[in-house]
């Protein structure tokens, strides 16, 4: 299966888990809540909302004590001849009008090689309208994938590394009313173990025209 489809199924996995975005957000929410995962702020508190296998993590960090986990497991299902596996993540949701212009970056590791092409983990942006439709961004208007995702960590990724991830610029289509960004892991990879990957110091802007390029770099 290619990487476009996962993704597409990956945002109708989240787009079903999430359901209509929240109606009670403050007016000044373009920051993440605990960026650096140290704090493990409720969600009812506008911390992360975790699915799937996601877990607040002190096996690797890049900065303080703890990450965020995103893992999978896939397996072949013989005499189907496919794959079964899933999507874990952790998302946080804000305001957002039509134009806002955001960013999303941060960093990732595993720390084993990932098996399998559909094995991946990557940072993701979406916009949502007031009854949660998923409008996805203007620049993905138009193809396969709705969000705008980051490169991907995935089985080419360096092993042990921070990595650093970028979605580059996502605008809110017509009719935003929220924006979701998320934390991702992937695995339709039939490898048949667990594997995962770690993120840690994410930084979410909304930028401006007179916003510098590297403004929303995470230290």
């Amino acid at each position: 299966m290619k990487n476009s489809n996962i993704i597409s199924i990956c945002a109708f996995l989240i787009v079903s888990l999430i359901g209509a975005p929240s109606q009670a957000l403050g007016e000044n929410s373009d920051r993440l809540k605990d960026a650096g995962f140290e704090l493990q702020t409720a969600a009812d508190e506008g911390g992360w909302k975790l699915f799937e296998i996601s877990l607040f993590s002190k096996n690797h960090a890049r900065s303080g004590s703890q990450s965020m986990f995103n893992g999978g497991f896939s397996r072949t299902v013989p005499f189907q001849a496919t794959f079964v596996g899933n999507a874990s993540g952790a998302y946080q949701e804000f305001p957002a009008k039509a134009g806002s212009r955001w960013r999303l970056t941060g960093y990732a590791l595993t720390p084993e090689t990932l098996e399998g092409a559909t094995a991946f983990g990557v940072l993701q942006i979406s916009f949502f309208d007031a009854n949660g439709k998923d409008l996805g961004t203007v620049e993905t208007a138009g193809g396969a994938t709705k969000a705008k995702t980051s490169s991907q960590v995935n089985r080419l990724s360096s092993v042990n590394e921070w990595i650093f991830l970028d979605t580059g610029v996502a605008t809110a289509p017509e009719g935003t009313a929220t924006i979701q960004v998320f934390t991702l892991f992937v695995d339709f990879s039939g490898s048949s173990r667990t594997q995962g990957v770690y993120f840690d110091d994410l930084g979410l802007c909304e930028l401006n025209e007179s916003s510098a390029p590297g403004r929303c770099d995470p230290e």
